[in-house]
């Protein structure tokens, strides 16, 4: 399928994830994060829609962009920002930053599986 080699991205996970629009890796399962026991989360926005997506600590292929804000979070304690593809700029989920020096950890990445595609 996809596969475009990336510096400082390493890992050895069994699945790659990438950009389902430019195929940019964007992440490896051995970087999965379990939050409440789940690395695998379902929500839905205030306005209905859907949002199926993953947890990991680290996405080297993404990059958070505006403010964050704590409105309409998933996780109490974190802050979230949009999250997109560091080569094309699609759209991949979210990235979020703890609030207080208390949570763990203090900061994470929620991407969308409908905007990778994994192997």
């Amino acid at each position: 399928m996809f596969y475009n080699s990336m510096d400082g991205i390493g890992g050895n996970g069994a699945k790659v994830f990438q950009c389902t629009v430019c195929g940019r890796l964007v992440t490896r399962s051995d970087r999965f994060l379990s939050l409440d026991g789940k690395k695998r989360h379902n929500h839905v926005n205030p306005s209905g829609v859907e949002c199926d997506f993953h947890t990991f600590y680290s996405c080297p292929g993404a990059i958070a962009l505006g403010n964050a804000t704590s409105e309409y979070t998933w996780f109490p304690g974190y802050a979230w920002r949009m999250a997109f593809c560091r080569q094309c700029g699609q759209h991949l989920g979210w990235h979020y930053e703890r609030t207080s020096k208390f949570e763990r950890p203090s900061e994470f990445w929620g991407i969308l599986l409908s905007s990778v595609a994994s192997e």
